[in-house]
Order: structure tokens, then C-alpha cells, then sequence
């Protein structure tokens, strides 16, 4: 049986750096699996299905709207051209538990002289007093986004940070062991 102490330095530390390289390399996705894939709208998610909702009265006038992001129920909603951004909200469950009503981004197709553009407002319904009420307005196509906290990409950082430890750990007792 070989014994560690009989191989060049060299090609010891050779695979281990490796295995520290793979192990840096797949830190960004420990980082993003720390993100609930049922949280977003999308038809191509794992198990994940666009859900339509109707909210409004019969022979009311209503707008479709697009609700994605942190919420309860993401969806596309057809709501009574009545309702407002926060009631819309309301009937999507509210933010998720890594949203925030603090990172609200509405886009809103706008024609101006003779163009469509593209127009994002984003808006802190926390403090919703500082809010223009016409933001509040819901038009026809609107995409309502709640935007992930701070707190729970800081909450993922550290997740990530913690597996980093561990695995720095790791490969300082392997090394140790192997020099013994």
C-alpha cells in the first residue's frame, strides 16, 4: 500500500485544488436554489402552471392584468377596470414570504407619438401615503411585479456563506490528513 507521504507534493495538492474549484463553481447555484421556483410566473417551471383568475361582475368592464414575483398566486387576472393596484394585490395573497410590498415594479405599455414604449414605475407600497394615486391605476396589459426582500437575499448570502464554510472545512481536514 502506497502511503501519502511517498507522492510528490505536487500531485496531492493537484486534485485537491480541483475539487475546491468544483465546489467554488457551484456556489452561485446553492445560492439560487435557495429561490422558490413556485414563487415566479412561468409556463416552463418545474411544477409550476400559469393559473388564470377572473374577479368582476357580470357585464362588468374589465382589464387583464399580469401579476409575477414574490406573491401568493401569480397569475393573470382579469379584474373589474375599477379595481386598483393594492386591491389587485390583495386578491393575489399578497407578497410571498420573501417578497415585499417595499419593491413594487409595474410595466405599462404607453403610446407616445406614434411609438409604443416601454414605461416602469416602481413604487414603495409600504409607505403608501408618499404614493401618487394615479400609480395606483391599473391599465389594460400592466405587468405588477413584487420584488424579493433585501432581508431574504441577505438570508440567502449567508446560506451560502455557511455551505462555503463547511466546505473550506472540509478541505482543510482533507489536507491536514493528507500531510500527516
Amino acid at each position: 500500500m502506497m502511503s501519502f507521504g511517498s507522492l510528490n507534493p505536487h500531485k496531492k495538492i493537484a486534485p485537491t485544488l480541483g475539487w475546491i474549484l468544483l465546489a467554488i463553481a457551484a456556489l452561485p447555484a446553492v445560492g439560487r436554489a435557495q429561490i422558490d421556483p413556485s414563487s415566479f410566473l412561468s409556463a416552463t417551471s418545474v411544477n409550476t402552471t400559469t393559473s388564470n383568475y377572473y374577479f368582476a361582475k357580470p357585464n362588468e368592464l374589465t382589464i387583464v392584468v399580469n401579476v409575477m414575483g414574490f406573491v401568493q398566486r401569480p397569475g393573470r387576472y382579469e379584474v373589474s377596470s375599477s379595481i386598483d393596484l393594492v386591491n389587485l394585490l390583495s386578491l393575489a395573497g399578497g407578497p410571498g414570504p420573501d417578497g415585499t410590498l417595499g419593491s413594487v415594479k409595474i410595466t405599462r405599455l404607453v403610446n407616445t407619438a406614434n411609438r409604443v414604449e416601454r414605461k416602469v414605475i416602481r413604487l414603495d407600497l409600504d409607505d403608501l401615503p408618499s404614493v401618487n394615486n394615479e400609480n395606483l391605476v391599473l391599465h389594460p396589459g400592466d405587468l405588477v411585479e413584487v420584488e424579493r426582500s433585501g432581508w431574504a437575499t441577505v438570508r440567502d448570502i449567508f446560506t451560502v456563506i455557511g455551505y462555503a464554510a463547511v466546505l473550506t472545512t472540509t478541505i482543510v481536514t482533507v489536507l491536514n490528513y493528507t500531510q500527516r
